[in-house]
């Protein structure tokens, strides 16, 4: 076996070492440690591809989407959140939870969260003037143009109507579900909790929703209520929250399903104040949904979305009843683009992490064999140069 060596080694004898060796040898391990470092943080960090695909997931035809947004001078018993298709019609058979927490002119929490569904909004000026006129209304389905209190799921048709606090806790005890739950309050039984903390002046409110929706273009509405209770609202004149409502607010979350490393939600923290009395305010949010497919080395993929957002802000006048204005509130118009992002994060091949590395190891120690060479050449020239000049 010893024809076939071939690392064979040199005597020992005939090895010269030298000061100048040890130092190259020493530089070329220490060259050679942070190279494979350097190497082996690279091969660690996930490749990542992007890729704009068409959209042909038709089995994904509805999306989760979230909301958490709070005003700062708008009493909870004022607001109101509709979906609208782009012909302002209601968008049915939508499942949503949507609660709205009342907050003190200190943002502190008042009370229990009151549970709404989709309501009618108050669209224009005539709306706003007639807000406060109690006109008891019952229907037992909600309509493309007027919506009554939901039963919250708690009935198969998400359209179907509860009208009263007793209609609404017997659906729910009809499914075995908790009718008087502790977190929450029914907006049907919105007299609890008012009679447990009456209405404040300059209340504020938060409002948080989840909607189950389909991936069509729709519109989210959150604005004045077109039937508002007097005995809820404590201001000191009406039109402070109707004509004149201050649309002040914080967009704490906005998301479009599961979360994925990378989004960017846009609108996250986004505040916006510009109530000039006695004018209100149309905050107009145009959202571009951009389905995405998440894709990381050994899990699971992810479905989710991104989006963009333009964005602009007016001034409304609606203290005119006859007037053609635009309707105040804040909008949140969203589409969805025709095509997909697909992200894909993987790990570099394992030989190709032990082929550079070879490649390291074995570069380095030639060339710093090379450079030994060069140098003890130049090290025994000046020494036979030394020596001549010493014997002449």
């Amino acid at each position: 076996m010893k024809s076939f060596d071939a690392f064979a080694r040199p005597v020992q004898e005939f090895q010269v070492k030298t000061a100048i060796g040890g130092y190259i040898s020493i530089g070329s391990i220490c060259l050679v440690a942070v190279l494979f470092f350097s190497e082996l943080s690279y091969f660690l960090t996930l490749d990542t591809k992007d890729e704009m695909l068409i959209d042909q997931s038709q089995e994904r035809k509805y999306l989760n989407a979230s909301l958490d947004i709070s005003f700062s001078a708008l009493p909870c018993s004022v607001l109101s959140v509709n979906l609208m298709d782009p012909k302002q019609n209601n968008v049915m058979h939508v499942a949503h939870e949507i609660y709205k927490t009342r907050l003190s002119s200190t943002g502190e929490v008042i009370g229990k969260p009151i549970r709404i569904g989709l309501e009618n909004v108050a669209m224009t000026p005539a709306d706003l003037a007639t807000v406060f006129r109690d006109i008891p209304t019952r229907a037992n389905h909600s309509s493309a143009i007027s919506r009554c209190p939901s039963c919250f799921q708690s009935l198969f048709d998400e359209d179907s109507c509860c009208n009263s606090c007793k209609e609404v806790r017997e659906a729910f005890l009809n499914r075995g579900w908790d009718d008087r739950p502790d977190d929450y309050v029914f907006v049907q039984c919105i007299e609890e909790a008012y009679q447990r903390t009456a209405a404040e002046a300059n209340e504020g409110c938060r409002l948080k929703a989840r909607l189950h929706v389909r991936k069509v273009p729709a519109t989210l509405h959150i604005g004045v209520s077109q039937r508002i209770r007097r005995d809820l609202v404590r201001a000191s004149s009406l039109a402070d929250v109707t004509v004149s409502a201050d649309f002040s607010h914080h967009i704490h979350n906005l998301s479009f399903g599961p979360d994925f490393p990378g989004l960017v939600r846009v609108l996250d923290g986004r505040q916006k104040s510009s109530h000039q009395k006695p004018t209100s305010e149309h905050y107009q949010y145009d959202v571009h949904v951009i389905p995405t497919r998440y894709q990381e080395d050994g899990s699971d993929e992810i479905a989710g979305h991104q989006y963009s957002v333009t964005e602009y802000v007016k001034a409304v006048d609606a203290r005119d009843p006859g007037h053609k204005v635009g309707a105040t509130g804040v909008w949140m118009s969203c589409d969805f683009t025709p095509f997909e992002v697909r992200v894909t994060r993987s790990r570099k091949s394992m030989f190709h992490f032990f082929t550079e590395c070879c490649a390291i190891l074995g570069g380095i120690f030639a060339f710093s064999g090379m450079l030994d060479g060069f140098a003890h050449q130049i090290h025994k020239s000046l020494e036979n140069g030394s020596r001549r000049s010493v014997l002449e």
